[in-house]
């Protein structure tokens, strides 16, 4: 049959030489493909065409000719073609199609699997189907990764440690050397799939940590910070370097492990700021004071250290391919120009994206899909113009603006889904390369003695501008140093990329990668160790409202978070009483989740300026109170960025930093008129600052009254303000407060001490006793004569009288302050230990 783009002939060994010369002739002069089939005769072929069943193999070596063959078959027949595998074609294959001409390479032909499994009833195993074998890939991975990461996380290590260590244990260096599991959850046939899903996961994966990172740090970091970061990247390279060409020189090796110790100088001494993010993460350190050194340091040691591997390995692959230094120059070109396209194209895009967004409503669907594409045509791009095919979504997540809506909902929907479900088949991949049982003791003396230098390198190339430059304390030198030593998942996609370029064996990754666990396994450990951030702002006494001079300016720090709890606080201030004598310094910190971003901030506003050129309604707000206020409030807003697991450190150190007498907190839990509103992050802050403050704390309860009736600010309101008074420190702390607000001209003050009808010897402490007297007998002779303070003694037996006191008052106050912490066996208060829901509360705030 012949057609416009085929010409088919049949033809033997007996064919006589005149139709040999006809077939020459159309090989030569033929417009379109010719396929010449030669009969053979094998035993089974006539089986083969009696039952319609025809297996067929095409040897594929490179070529236009081979492409053509392997096009027809494909057309013909269902075949799935690996290229480059150490295998020769199954024997089982009666049929080969040859190009005219071949290149140097083996090939291997594998038969089409089933997609799907046809259901138990039909006796057949599930996994030899594409589909569910698959799925059970997946479920296999993540289970693994987070099995090993749940018994690790006692031990206080962090993510990627479980992650390498699961990857390593699904490989053959354990459960892979089962070969019967091997060969059905990992078959060879689906393997080069199983890489091409993981490198899916790892694009988008790094197209996130893109998206979380600023890298205006740069702009805006310290001279500390750029010394430490430029002696962390330059002083490993001149000491790694030379080392590696002496054992080159004095050390036998074979030529595989030659060329690897090239590219370990490198590796083992690059930093990257991902994986100091993600480790500060864990340890819930990310803004802490060092924490934040790190991240800057760590921003500029891995720019330059990300440089320099880009640089190398397009100049590897240049070499590989036989291409000269033009070649190499022409891709590093492209890579700026699509840095620069981005930012001059791609961005506007996002940004008009941003202001299409109303605020407070989520990015629009499309929007999505739009970023979806331009990950992938990023992608797309970096591979046509010979960079890495990760480094167009790296760049284009760099260009979504930090903290935006559009990072926002970015993190929120992909960032669980290719962390916990795509990222561990990355692993699992990896973990198929680490293959511990074929390393010989020589390479992995090599490998090892290397990254023992690279790790020595970097923390002498941190601590020295840390301790002789810095004057930092030596015990927080060699913290940063640990710090910055850490290894994550951008350094094990360094070490994937090497080895696929040749830069380093199998035998070389496989130590890398084993050694990265151990080395942040030990760093995690001991960094948790020596490093606790509370210790900064902890003290045995803590500053309080009770031992504030009254001539001097009452220090408070106002946290709040929402925008609902603004009018209560605004009210509690007023009722502090500023006066010309006794003004308050009000320091708001306005409390916003970490999300969109892997860098914290804590901002200071400008204290002078009524309105910022970025105003938000609560800044605003009190910026109103304290213009209304003049020369009696001043006010100096802030605003932390941060996960609610380290919130706790900026409220602490800036209470410590601007020596605040009191911390007024909002209460997790909010009362309106028709429904009760969680957010139950944010007790865990509280309880947080509750332990580790510098000074009192308050937590003020919004039940919904204040908004709804009246406001202190009015002269026409009258406020009643009650205080419960039990012993103790904290209540003593409460009538101090009182003690102030009664001052007010519109508040009034009642004190209520509840006293046991029959006193025991170990009801109270002679000391405490003695010290309640006194507050109480402070309060009696302030106020004598004012009819805005009244003073009133209860009488109870048990707590059970105490608790019916207070319900017959709790209506009679706007506001009621009480103390958190009681002696639990005396007798006013025992029993309701059992019945505290809310331990930050205490017996009578949770009652």
């Amino acid at each position: 049959m012949i057609t416009s783009s085929m010409l088919s002939f049949f033809t033997n060994s007996c064919q006589s030489l005149k139709i040999k010369s006809v077939n020459r002739t159309i090989l030569e002069k033929a417009s379109g493909s010719v396929e010449i089939l030669i009969p053979y005769i094998h035993p089974a072929l006539y089986l083969h065409w009696i039952t319609s069943c025809y297996s067929m193999c095409v040897v594929f070596y490179g070529g236009p000719d081979d492409r053509e063959a392997l096009a027809l078959d494909m057309a013909e027949a269902q075949l799935v073609a690996g290229v480059e595998l150490l295998t020769t074609p199954n024997n089982g294959s009666y049929a080969y199609r040859f190009g005219m001409k071949p290149k140097n390479v083996t090939a291997i032909c594998i038969p089409q699997p089933h997609t799907n499994a046809g259901g138990l009833y039909l006796y057949r195993n599930p996994l030899r189907a594409t589909t569910p074998l698959y799925l059970f890939q997946l479920a296999f991975a993540s289970l693994l990764t987070s099995g090993c990461n749940f018994i690790l996380k006692p031990f206080s290590q962090v993510t990627i440690v479980g992650q390498i260590m699961g990857g390593i244990i699904g490989g053959p260096s354990f459960i892979g050397r089962i070969d019967a599991f091997a060969d059905m959850v990992f078959p060879i046939s689906i393997i080069h799939l199983l890489e091409t899903l993981s490198s899916f996961g790892i694009m988008f994966y790094l197209f996130l940590l893109g998206v979380k990172m600023d890298y205006g740090m740069i702009r805006s970091s310290g001279s500390k910070a750029w010394l430490i970061g430029f002696s962390t990247y330059l002083f490993p390279i001149l000491l790694t370097v030379p080392v590696s060409l002496i054992l080159k020189r004095y050390i036998k090796m074979d030529h595989e492990l030659e060329t690897s110790v090239q590219c370990l100088s490198l590796l083992v001494s690059s930093t990257t700021f991902h994986s100091v993010a993600c480790f500060l993460e864990d340890l819930k350190l990310l803004n802490s004071e060092l924490g934040r050194l790190a991240m800057s340091s760590s921003m500029i040691s891995g720019g330059l250290s990300y440089t320099t591997l880009i640089f190398a390995f397009t100049a590897r692959q240049s070499q590989l391919n036989g291409d000269g230094f033009g070649v190499w120059l022409c891709i590093i070109m492209s890579g700026i120009a699509q840095i620069i396209f981005t930012r001059v194209a791609i961005k506007p895009i996002l940004i008009w994206m941003i202001k299409q967004t109303p605020e407070g409503q989520p990015v629009k669907e499309f929007h999505h899909c739009i970023i979806f594409l331009l990950v992938l045509g990023s992608s797309l791009i970096s591979e046509i113009t010979g960079m890495h095919g990760f480094f167009g979504p790296m760049v284009l997540g760099l260009e979504v603006p930090e903290g935006s809506p559009l990072a926002f909902t970015l993190v929120d929907r992909l960032d669980f889904f290719f962390s916990f479900v795509m990222l561990p088949i990355y692993f699992i991949v990896c973990g198929g390369r680490t293959n511990l049982t074929r390393v010989t003791p020589h390479t992995c003396l090599v490998v090892e003695l290397m990254s023992l230098l690279g790790f020595l390198s970097k923390f002498i190339g941190t601590i020295l501008p840390c301790v002789f430059l810095c004057d930092m304390f030596l015990r927080d030198a060699i913290t940063l140093s640990l710090i910055l030593n850490s290894i994550g998942i951008l350094d094990i996609h360094f070490y994937t990329s090497a080895n696929q370029l040749k830069f380093i064996d199998n035998q070389c990754f496989s130590v890398l990668n084993t050694t990265a666990m151990f080395i942040t396994g030990i760093v995690s450990h001991l960094v948790s160790t020596l490093y606790d951030p509370s210790t900064r702002y902890m003290a045995d006494k803590r500053r309080t409202i009770q031992h504030s001079s009254r001539k001097l300016k009452l220090r408070l720090l106002v946290c709040v978070h929402q925008e609902e709890q603004v009018p209560n606080i605004i009210n509690l201030l007023e009722m502090s009483n500023p006066t010309r004598e006794s003004p308050i310094a009000v320091y708001l910190l306005h409390l916003i989740e970490l999300v969109g971003r892997a860098t914290p901030l804590l901002v200071a506003h400008q204290p002078f300026k009524h309105f910022d050129h970025r105003p938000t309604p609560i800044i605003n707000a009190f910026r109103m109170y304290e213009r209304n206020n003049l020369s009696i409030v001043t006010l100096q807003p802030f605003t932390s960025i941060a996960p609610y697991a380290t919130m706790h450190n900026d409220i602490c150190t800036l209470a410590l930093d601007k020596r605040a007498s009191l911390i007024i907190l909002p209460f997790h839990r909010q009362w309106n008129t028709d429904h009760t509103k969680d957010i139950s992050k944010f007790r865990s802050v509280n309880l947080r600052v509750l332990d580790k403050a510098p000074c009192s704390v308050g937590i003020i309860i919004d039940r919904g009254a204040w908004r709804v009736t009246k406001s202190v600010l009015g002269s026409w309101s009258l406020f009643r303000v009650g205080v419960f008074f039990i012993g103790g420190a904290d209540d003593r702390e409460a009538v101090a407060y009182a003690m102030r607000m009664s001052e007010h001209p519109n508040v009034t003050v009642t004190l209520v001490r509840f006293l046991p009808l029959q006193m025991t010897i170990n009801d109270h402490d002679p000391n405490e006793r003695r010290m309640d007297n006194d507050m109480i007998n402070e309060f009696k002779v302030s106020k004598v004569g004012s009819e805005k303070a009244l003073y009133k003694e209860e009488m109870v037996v048990d707590s059970v009288c105490t608790c019916s006191g207070i319900r017959s008052m709790e209506n009679s106050f706007d506001l009621i302050l009480v103390g958190r912490r009681h002696e639990e066996n005396s007798p006013m208060v025992y029993g309701l230990n059992d019945w505290m829901d809310y331990p930050e509360l205490g017996f009578l705030g949770t009652y």
